[in-house]
């Protein structure tokens, strides 16, 4: 957590501070306004982004967001220093969201909506970042491969599980190398991008008086607006396995916001990253390099999800050449 003079600050709101306990992420307040929020932005253009897309949601109708709340000089946030303060309302009781068609189709509505808030915003550049993944998912292709070289050289034949891991490989790198031809494809422009968070996840939607509230982005590492939708879907149909609630995100994002065959295939390219197989991956040779006791289980396991996303990504190319309208591209 970062040291700031909390006295100083809290002295900048309205609320008469009773109690302050550090949390993980932000520090809790118990005011005399009910409890609060305190959070420390590492990054101050991006909390003024983040203010920025928060406010114009609240403005096309969604207010289930997490607001700065406003100092006593009606400022949205503090700057001290290179660092940046909001607070936020607490909510003690944030219920799960019980999954189903409805409320992924306004997952789909409310991603979109702060997708086109954030896309409004001029502070961030959505083509610097994905130029930043680009070289990224090179650095880590090459990577890939020193390893792979260096353990079939080492210990591809050493037994049978380690040949077995070695035959993994080429279609690991085959994966990744894919990803990375179709970020850096020709039909996508610096007009398709824009920029979001990098992970948005389960953990970002909870219920509050029984309706969908969106919360968290605090620390935000930032990216490209699809590697936000890659990332969810990817995670919502690892949990649930429901290709109907897939279908219902975008039938439900395309409400607000219209994808082109060029965010598809963006989608896709993220999502394309053989994530959890490079990773066990990874580990299994670190551990066979240092000697230690090694298992292919967790390669196993990484696999058997590997072919959930394989059939999430299908599923999502057949939608994505069902959506062009025009022109001839090659198929995703």
């Amino acid at each position: 957590m970062d040291k700031i003079d909390l006295s100083e600050v809290c002295q900048q709101y309205r609320a008469r501070v009773i109690r302050i306990t550090p949390l993980d992420d932000c520090y809790l307040l118990e005011t005399n306004r009910g409890p609060k929020e305190l959070h420390v932005w590492p990054r101050v253009d991006v909390m003024r982004w983040s203010f920025a897309w928060r406010e114009r949601l609240a403005r096309q109708g969604f207010r289930e967001v997490e607001r700065f709340i406003r100092t006593r000089d009606t400022k949205p946030f503090l700057i001290l220093g290179k660092r940046g303060v909001t607070m936020t309302d607490h909510h003690r009781q944030i219920e799960e969201y019980q999954s189903g068609q409805d409320i992924a189709r306004q997952c789909g509505r409310v991603i979109a909506m702060m997708h086109q808030s954030q896309q409004e915003s001029p502070l961030l550049s959505g083509s610097d970042l994905l130029k930043q993944e680009k070289q990224q998912v090179e650095e880590k292709g090459s990577r890939a491969k020193a390893l792979v070289e260096s353990f079939r050289a080492k210990y591809g034949r050493d037994s049978k599980e380690n040949r077995w891991v070695s035959e993994l490989m080429t279609p690991m790198l085959q994966r990744m190398d894919r990803s990375a031809a179709m970020l850096a494809h020709e039909r996508i422009t610096a007009e398709a991008v824009a920029v979001s968070h990098r992970d948005l996840l389960h953990d970002n939607w909870g219920m509050v008086n029984g309706k969908l509230y969106l919360r968290g982005f605090f620390r935000p590492v930032i990216s490209v607006q699809q590697r936000d939708v890659a990332t969810f879907l990817r995670d919502h149909f690892l949990t649930h396995k429901d290709l109907k609630q897939i279908d219902a995100f975008f039938d439900g994002y395309e409400e607000i916001k219209s994808l082109t065959y060029g965010n598809y295939s963006l989608i896709l390219a993220f999502m394309a990253r053989p994530r959890e197989v490079y990773r066990s991956i990874e580990s299994y040779v670190k551990r066979v390099s240092s000697d230690q006791e090694v298992s292919i289980t967790g390669i196993e396991q990484a696999l058997q999800s590997q072919q959930s996303v394989d059939l999430l990504l299908r599923h999502i190319a057949e939608r994505a050449e069902r959506s062009r309208r025009e022109g001839v591209y090659e198929s995703v």
